[in-house]
């Protein structure tokens, strides 16, 4: 697992998107020319031509990097989707089935897109609670929540592993919550900065815009900036890096627990039938 270095994956996935956007964009050229074939001399047709052309350029762009270009990335997919179902809804609605043809193949492709992202994630981070797109989240929370001038004893991602490993671990109804929050900050949270992208594809500072003007807030939103500073410290500041960051040393390791037994005391149960009343 390559968790900092790009893995094969999302190498692959670079070098697959900037090769689809290019030929999505000289699909878009070679439509327009032939626009008697593909029934695209009308209003309609024009406007899936500069979509699927757009799609194409906004891949290319996300392409020079899909970890930091993420705004760039969810904005080509849309797109891209766009530019297939229009293509098809296009082809049938004119009798073009080269133009419906086309569409089937963009909506295959676009299939593939989504699979390799998935792949990419998946072979970057093996989460084993959160989902994909929710351990994203659970990063870009740690990054924005955790303030520390640079000097962080974790990672953002290693605070996320901490996390996603410990909610694994134990069994309680809150999980789903916990899940169901992180859908909230992910998707409705940017709209309060009216920024129409996921929480972990905004920048840094954005986020942070986001979190500060909720805090004071009244309703869920109020509820979501408490649960967001509880997540990210309990990854970061329940780890022994954490701890150790602000001053804090496990009692075995002090001092004064130097030949101090710390076998578990056993008392009888004061309920049993045995007990004295």
């Amino acid at each position: 697992m390559r968790v900092y270095g790009l893995n094969l994956a999302e190498l692959f996935l670079e070098d697959f998107l900037a090769g689809l956007g290019l030929i999505l964009i000289l699909f878009a050229i070679a439509s327009r020319v032939f626009a008697g074939v593909f029934g695209v001399d009308g209003f309609s047709g024009g406007l899936v031509v500069a979509t699927a052309a757009l799609a194409g350029l906004i891949l290319i762009l996300a392409s020079t990097g899909i970890r930091q270009n993420h705004a760039a990335l969810d904005l080509s997919y849309l797109l891209f989707a766009l530019a297939a179902l229009g293509w098809l809804a296009h082809g049938i609605l004119v009798g073009s089935w080269p133009a419906v043809l086309a569409g089937v193949v963009m909506l295959l492709l676009f299939g593939l897109t989504i699979y390799l992202r998935r792949l990419a994630i998946q072979a970057r981070f093996k989460p084993r609670f959160f989902s994909l797109r929710q351990f994203e989240t659970m990063i870009q929370i740690a990054d924005t929540m955790i303030e520390t001038n640079g000097q962080s004893a974790l990672h953002p991602i290693e605070v996320a592993i901490r996390a996603d490993h410990f909610l694994a671990g134990f069994d309680a109804v809150v999980k789903e919550d916990i899940k169901r929050t992180l859908v909230i900050v992910e998707w409705l949270l940017p709209l309060v900065i009216w920024r129409p992208f996921p929480f972990s594809s905004l920048g840094s500072h954005e986020r942070r815009r986001a979190v500060e003007k909720v805090i004071g807030a009244r309703g869920i939103f109020r509820d979501v900036a408490r649960f967001l500073k509880l997540l990210a410290f309990a990854g970061y500041y329940g780890s022994p890096e954490g701890m150790a960051k602000v001053g804090y040393l496990p009692f075995e390791e002090r001092e004064r627990s130097k030949g101090v037994s710390q076998v578990p005391q056993q008392y009888p149960d004061p309920f049993s039938p045995g007990a004295s009343q």
